[in-house]
């Protein structure tokens, strides 16, 4: 599935239509959100994760500590950065919460189905 399809799954999860987070793989957890607009050439891509913490940073900037103890500093406000964290927090939920139940009436279809012997 090509980025374009994710955030298009995103919008129909939860309605974000900007700056959309993505599942990469729901089952390990793997969500990523962009610091810009994806068509932006500076824009990256941040493993929701691997976030150990968010900090303010000097000139409107955020610095990005990992859970491995890396750190990156990005051109983006601490304000926005907290959007994108809460954003993609939301949407890893309401994915999850849609897969148990599309699994659950899955089961239930199944059982239901099988023949009385």
């Amino acid at each position: 599935m090509t980025s374009r399809g994710r955030q298009e799954g995103t919008k129909n999860v939860c309605g974000i239509t900007h700056k959309s987070p993505i599942s990469i793989d729901h089952s390990s957890g793997m969500y990523f959100f962009p610091t810009s607009s994806p068509q932006n050439p500076n824009c990256s891509w941040i493993s929701h994760s691997h976030i150990d913490q968010i900090n303010r940073a000097p000139d409107h900037c955020t610095t990005i500590i990992f859970k491995n103890g890396r750190t990156v500093t990005l051109p983006v406000s601490h304000g926005s950065m907290q959007n994108q964290v809460q954003r993609t927090a939301q949407f890893r939920y309401l994915l999850q919460n849609r897969i148990k139940y599309v699994l659950k009436s899955k089961h239930y279809t199944d059982v239901v189905a099988e023949p009385f012997v």
